[in-house]
């Protein structure tokens, strides 16, 4: 039977890989990032067109890094290695408090824009509970 930290280290990993792939699949900006611009994409020069997708490309590596991380400690996890729960504990709060932070920034700056907040703080929430169950056992 899977355990609580298994579930939600699973899910936050899965969930990370999955938006890594959006960002990094991207052949525009996002929607909220129009509305926080207040430009189309089609009024962006081509330069900026290939820095903001230069810079998603990166994001993008970055989230499926962080997922791809969280899976493999799954396995010391599974072990009673408690190392790993320290660890998947730091590079949660390491990728995703700043994530949070500019989600919630942006909407400050445009507060029509659909920054994803709610699924950001979900995946920070569901990567810190399953980090630190095996260190509150």
């Amino acid at each position: 039977m899977m355990n609580v930290q298994t579930v939600c280290l699973t899910l936050a990993g899965v969930i990370a890989i999955a938006f890594g792939l959006k960002y990094m699949l991207a052949r525009e900006f996002m929607g909220y990032h129009a509305t926080v611009a207040q430009r189309s994409w089609g009024e962006l020069p081509a330069g900026l067109q290939a820095i903001i997708l230069g810079m998603y490309t990166i994001m993008g590596g970055g989230f499926m890094t962080f997922g791809a991380a969280l899976l493999w400690l799954l396995l010391p996890l599974h072990d009673g290695e408690r190392w790993a729960a320290l660890a998947a504990l730091t590079i949660t709060v390491t990728s995703l408090v700043p994530v949070v932070y500019v989600t919630v920034w942006l909407r400050r700056v445009q507060p029509e824009a659909r920054t994803p907040i709610v699924p950001a703080v979900v995946v920070l929430v569901l990567a810190v509970v399953g980090a630190a169950a095996p260190l509150l056992r």
